[in-house]
């Protein structure tokens, strides 16, 4: 795993703040994220309007367009621009995007999450022992550099099913560590339905639907689950 120095990328920054424990008041150094706006574009028409933390850039692209189901391919994409705050990205058939779209947000999708229901079960065959799904943790953890900093920030995993992490990345929003986490793996080729992910934060439906466009058989949280109804 590389480690970066997030300062130097602009990804936190150092405030003096004054810090009180109990009777004690002291002047002292913290490190907080950042967070950039995106504007994100598909073919001309804006599909996103979104907060990010500025890092995997390219990885978020490809990844957004696949979780919200926007396209179902990485070769579907013939160009990505970036040049902050826009993210502008072109497919072969240059068709317009239907549909509401995410604002001011970190990633939350505003778009039906399964539309008429009419997408298909993903296959059976994918099995986890409990050994692996446990020390999966320990890896979120080991690639959760930034939080242990200034815990502030969330992290998502996908893990093949040697236990080899193909993807692993840091984001100040949940379910845009997903997004990340997929088109890091993406752009790598590898393939999605031989894994799973892993992530830092409680696991709401669109994250979930997340997983399930991008063909992701199985999801691992420590944290609560939740009911929809």
């Amino acid at each position: 795993m590389i480690q970066t120095d997030s300062t130097i990328l602009g990804i936190t920054k150092e405030y003096q703040v004054i810090k009180a424990h109990g009777d004690e008041i002291q002047e002292t150094t913290v490190e907080v994220c950042t967070e950039s706006r995106i504007i994100f574009s598909l073919n001309g028409c804006i599909i996103g309007d979104l907060s990010i933390t500025p890092l995997d850039l390219e990885s978020f692209a490809v990844g957004y367009l696949i979780c919200e189901g926007y396209i179902c391919s990485r070769s579907e994409i013939k160009e990505i621009s970036i040049h902050l705050p826009n993210i502008s990205v072109t497919t072969n058939t240059g068709a317009a995007p239907s549909g509401q779209f995410s604002k001011n947000s970190s990633g939350g999708s505003c778009r039906d999450l399964l539309p008429g229901g009419a997408m298909s079960p993903l296959p059976d065959g994918f099995v986890l022992s409990a050994k692996t799904i446990l020390s999966s943790m320990d890896k979120v953890n080991d690639y959760s550099v930034i939080w242990k900093r200034t815990g502030g920030m969330h992290c998502s995993l996908i893990i093949d099913e040697d236990g080899t992490v193909v993807s692993g990345v840091e984001d100040m929003g949940r379910h845009t560590t997903v997004d990340k986490a997929v088109g890091m793996a993406l752009l790598q080729e590898v393939d999605l339905s031989r894994c799973y992910l892993v992530c830092s934060g409680r696991l709401p439906v669109d994250m979930v639907a997340k997983a399930y466009r991008a063909g992701i058989p199985v999801m691992i949280s420590n944290n609560a689950a939740l009911l929809v109804e």
